[in-house]
């Protein structure tokens, strides 16, 4: 049977090089206008670099944009006039602030922003969707004229209106790589109640319900961490395919591994981990140290972990259901080629 789409979706474990791939697509062809989108600013900047060989300048037929960047200046400014009957009205993004519940369609301008015309961040991919409705579909043909492909990095962290802009790019002349990892769902783009079924590890069922537009592929393979580490991080999601590492390497400290609070300091400066923590209020005994979240999307030889109490009763137990945020649990040991280490009591 022909395919009739050029759109694909790679659902890959942690170290498949997923981001490597959107690299690769975007610089095998300087011909295709291409937008990369992603929703976190670290893997934005990881993007810039990767893409611009590490100069910061990218390939004229290249545009990278942030996630909300994208929403506000390519889907909701361009026809704002569809939905608010007037022009120049979006200010910036109100990142904190949320809409009445009193607000209705209705009145748009308090529907959608706050009183000094910034837009709701649960609210952008909304009004953009509307722009689009009530334009008869101008933000999507724009986009179409624009790009020829667009690709969309950490999917998994889409929800909401999200998913409907995505569907209506599926749909649409432009083609359409989306790549994640549903067990790194970490952070959400918006908190609106739409769609909340497709949250996080859910993501792939979307996917799996558009197999007549998107092809899906999935990865298992891991470039990065050794099979222990991937044996470790796969039991936090046991109904998922098992990963397959592909790092074969051997130095002598390889796998995941304890340690008390007291060999902190010396295992520090024997093994130089990058300390990896929930957030700033968790004791690292004064070692600089990363976010679980801030990590996700990097590479580093070895971690130690200072865990959350919900993640040491998984580290006991190996029951996932005791582990708290196990996303952000795959993620921090996940970051490691060689040993990732618990600092357990």
């Amino acid at each position: 049977m022909t395919q009739l789409h050029n759109n694909l979706a790679v659902i890959a474990a942690a170290g498949s090089r997923k981001t490597q791939h959107i690299v690769d697509c975007v610089l095998s062809d300087p011909t295709k206008r291409v937008l990369v989108t992603t929703y976190t600013n670290e893997n934005l900047h990881q993007l810039v670099a990767r893409l611009s060989g590490g100069t910061g300048i990218l390939p004229s037929n290249v545009t990278v944009l942030g996630w909300f960047t994208f929403l506000l200046n390519e889907c909701a400014r361009p026809y704002q006039s569809a939905v608010l009957d007037e022009v120049g009205f979006i200010g910036g993004l109100d990142f904190l602030g949320k809409r009445s519940r009193f607000a209705g369609k209705s009145n748009p301008k308090r529907y959608y922003f706050d009183r000094h015309h910034g837009i709701f961040r649960d609210e952008v991919s909304a009004f953009a969707y509307e722009a689009n409705r009530l334009s008869g579909g101008l933000v999507i043909d724009r986009l179409s004229e624009m790009y020829d492909h667009i690709y969309v990095d950490e999917v998994q962290d889409m929800a909401g209106y999200d998913l409907d802009l995505l569907d209506l790019l599926l749909h649409s002349s432009v083609g359409v790589t989306m790549v994640g990892d549903p067990r790194q769902a970490t952070y959400v783009t918006n908190n609106s109640a739409r769609y909340k079924k497709y949250r996080g590890i859910n993501i792939a069922e979307w996917f799996t319900e558009r197999v007549d537009r998107c092809t899906v592929e999935n990865r298992v393979e891991s470039y990065r961490c050794n099979q222990a580490i991937c044996d470790f991080a796969d039991g936090l999601y046991p109904d998922l395919i098992r990963t397959v590492s592909k790092n074969s390497e051997i130095t002598g400290h390889d796998g995941v591994f304890t340690i008390k609070p007291s060999e902190v300091v010396a295992y520090a400066e024997k093994y130089l981990p990058v300390v990896l923590r929930h957030n700033k209020n968790s004791n690292t005994q004064r070692l600089e140290a990363l976010n679980y979240g801030i990590s996700k999307g990097s590479t580093y030889d070895r971690v130690l972990i200072f865990p959350t109490q919900p993640m040491v009763k998984y580290f006991h137990t190996r029951d996932y259901e005791q582990a708290g945020d196990r996303a952000k649990l795959y993620v921090a040991v996940t970051r490691a080629k060689y040993s990732a280490t618990f600092v357990i009591p």
